[in-house]
């Protein structure tokens, strides 16, 4: 062969190697791994295209001059050196790769990749280290799958019961919540289809076909069931099925969430009932009753017919209640609807809508108001005769007796449930001015205006103090030798139109419309700047100042007094606190707290109208009180009246046990004071006799500047 032949061949033989050589590069550099061939030395050998993208790294990197941004968790905490792990490696020579899972933080983006670094050191033939070779997977998508494959499994066994079906709708896979809430065993349920399981345990408001169009349209549903495991067992739940299926509608599976909404559903009934009904006598409360009553008037004005409603409120009930306890007056009024039921029929309907109020629609299609008024009034004496009688309650022997309002109804064009019972209870209000054996009213359109009337004095009140209408007054209280001790403040109301209105209608006004907080605070403050005046002048004086128990009962009534206190500087000692008996027995626990936080702060602490509550003897003792005001209704009938010479004398005896202060109210004549004088030298006398209630200047000279 000559010469230019063999060139050839070489040039030929380079050629093909070239191309071998470029087709393995191409291969290598084709591979989705990355792959990093390095030297003994650790310099960079060989590294393909997917090494260089994963690690951002090209073929003059070091480890050892540089380090790469790599953490063995994926927060990036822990660093990895690469170094160190390739020189282990080359110091324990192992057949079997070395694999080791990291994340590679990217210095730009922050993003954390999953890898996977597989290691192997490469021999020559005398068995000496020619190279290092290492493997990097990305596992980004295995680490996703591995994360969606958790919290599938999670999910699965969460408490919502659940259960996966095959193509042909057999249950292959039910969690533990399934099983449990089915009450079959895994074996039973997994020889079972979805439908099998709908009709043996579900009650459905669609039928079954009606799902499997659904689904077959919408790849999904969802209702409400009542499930059934047993016949005395119901569970309430929601059944979600959804339908998974190829791109060419081949059904794969039907994967079925039962959520168990009993407790909802039990609740949501007692809050509808508690909603609609009073939680003491299982009767309609007011809301319900005021849906049935505008029912009522548009089913009688379509028959034109008539009907009444009935009002009626428990008399003395307050005084049982403040005697007992409210447990009692709870049991107490139990009975009342119970004795209520006993006499009404089954077309009438009964609510309870406030604390002693009732309320009864009779059924009635009378023809005309007259027939409809002598319906309701038998039916009024009918309930008056069960309710006036002695319930026993406790052990106790308590009297009930009632007073009834009635309004025939429909009358007016714009009538409703709420005017028909504003005018039944004011009807019922009415009642008890009558002096009969029962307590029945029949509502007539005068006592209208009544209602107008008071409204519109509720509407005054709201600005009456702020505008100057609200006064001050004040009646002296007189000691031994005749001698000023103090004085009471009282108060009136000098209205711009109506003149002067008395205190007992528009204090009721105040209290329940609960602007008796604000005015009770502005009457406390003015009284303290008054008090803090005159003891300038008397500095024994005392001045009492009465406490609404609406006031008294408010959570922030200590901190309202101890405000207006620190901002009038007045010396605690030289008041006196009047609360009358129902407040102090209502709530004991509470009343004496408060009195005694009250006496902390230097107040003194009076009963008012003593002797006029229900059997309030029984709690006295407890009560850690100054001052007792013999009410002025047992003053009144002295000396004349034995038993009301008993009862002051009583009540006389019964503060000299506890060392209190006695104050007689009402005090007219001689003869009354005498008798008073007589039971102690002490008795302080406040009443028309030495003086009328007077603004602040009349009384200051009367009694201060001599």
């Amino acid at each position: 062969m000559d010469t230019n032949s063999q060139l050839t061949e070489l040039e030929n033989s380079l050629e093909r190697i070239r191309e071998e050589r470029q087709n393995k590069r191409e291969i290598f550099d084709a591979i989705h791994d990355g792959i990093i061939v390095f030297k003994p030395s650790l310099d960079i050998h060989t590294i393909n295209t997917q090494a260089k993208l994963l690690l951002s790294i090209d073929e003059k990197f070091h480890p050892e001059n540089r380090r790469l941004s790599l953490y063995k968790n994926k927060k990036a905490t822990l660093s990895f050196k690469l170094e160190h792990w390739l020189n282990e490696i080359k110091n324990t020579i192992s057949k079997d790769p070395t694999e080791i899972l990291l994340w590679y933080s990217d210095p730009l983006t922050l993003q954390s990749t999953p890898l996977l670094f597989s290691a192997k050191a490469m021999l020559n033939k005398e068995g000496q280290i020619k190279n290092l070779l290492l493997v990097i997977y990305d596992r980004s998508v295995h680490t996703e799958a591995d994360g969606q494959k958790r919290l599938m499994q999670a999910a699965f066994n969460s408490y919502t019961a659940q259960f996966i079906s095959n193509e042909k709708g057999y249950i292959i896979k039910p969690n533990d919540s399934f099983i449990a809430m089915s009450g079959l065993s895994k074996e039973t349920l997994q020889k079972m289809t979805l439908m099998q399981w709908l009709e043996q345990q579900v009650d459905l408001k669609n039928d079954t076909n009606g799902i499997l169009k659904t689904l077959l349209e919408q790849k999904f549903w969802s209702g409400e069931v009542t499930l059934h495991p047993t016949k005395d067992m119901v569970f309430h739940a929601v059944l979600s099925i959804s339908m998974i299926a190829d791109k060419e509608y081949n059904i794969e599976h039907y994967i079925v969430n039962l959520q168990n909404i009993t407790d909802i559903k039990e609740a949501h009934n007692r809050i509808e009932h508690m909603a609609f009904y009073d939680n003491l006598t299982g009767l309609a409360n007011r809301k319900l009753a005021i849906e049935y009553i505008n029912s009522t008037i548009k089913n009688h004005r379509r028959h034109n017919s008539y009907s009444a409603l009935l009002y009626i409120n428990i008399n003395r009930f307050k005084s049982i209640n403040d005697a007992f306890g409210r447990r009692t007056g709870d049991q107490f009024l139990k009975k009342v609807a119970l004795g209520l039921k006993s006499v009404l029929r089954e077309e009438d309907n009964i609510a309870r809508v406030g604390g002693d109020e009732f309320v009864v629609a009779t059924q009635d299609r009378a023809a005309d108001t007259e027939e409809a008024t002598r319906n309701a009034v038998k039916l009024a004496q009918k309930i008056a005769k069960a309710l006036n009688q002695h319930f026993l309650v406790d052990e106790l022997t308590l009297h009930s007796s009632t007073r009834i309002g009635l309004v025939v109804y429909p009358r007016e064009e714009n009538e409703n449930a709420d005017s028909l019972l504003i005018k039944a209870d004011l009807a019922a209000s009415k009642a008890k001015d009558i002096k009969k054996k029962n307590n029945i009213y029949i509502y007539e359109p005068a006592l209208s205006a009544e209602i107008k009337s008071r409204r519109q004095l509720e509407h005054d009140l709201t600005f009456a103090y702020q505008k100057g209408q609200i006064k001050l007054y004040f009646q002296a209280q007189i000691g031994s030798g005749n001698q000023l001790h103090g004085a009471e403040t009282l108060v009136r109301w000098e209205h711009p139109e109506l003149g002067f209105i008395p205190p007992n209608k528009f204090i009721e006004i105040a209290e329940e419309s609960q602007q008796i907080l604000k005015l009770g605070a502005w009457i406390m403050y003015h009284a303290f700047i008054q008090a803090k005046a005159w003891t300038r002048i008397k500095p024994d004086f005392n001045l009492s100042i009465n406490i609404s128990p609406i006031q008294f009962h408010e959570a922030d009534f200590i901190q309202n007094v101890i405000s207006i206190m620190i901002e009038t500087k007045v010396d605690p000692k030289n008041i006196t606190l009047e609360l009358t008996e129902g407040i102090l027995i209502s709530d004991t626990e509470n009343a004496v707290e408060k009195i005694a936080r009250i006496v902390e702060l230097g107040f003194k602490v009076s009963i008012d109208d003593f002797g006029t509550g229900y059997s309030s003897l029984s709690y006295f003792q407890r009560l850690p009180i100054h001052e007792l005001k013999i009410d002025k209704s047992f003053i009144s009938r002295v000396p004349n009246s034995k038993e009301d010479v008993a009862i002051v004398e009583s009540i006389v005896h019964l503060a000299k046990t506890k060392d209190l202060r006695i104050v007689a109210e009402g005090v007219e004549t001689k003869e009354q004071l005498d008798f008073i004088q007589q039971q102690s030298a002490n008795i302080l006398i406040q009443g028309y006799y030495f003086s009328q209630p007077c603004p602040a200047k009349k009384f200051e000279k009367q009694f201060l500047e001599q």
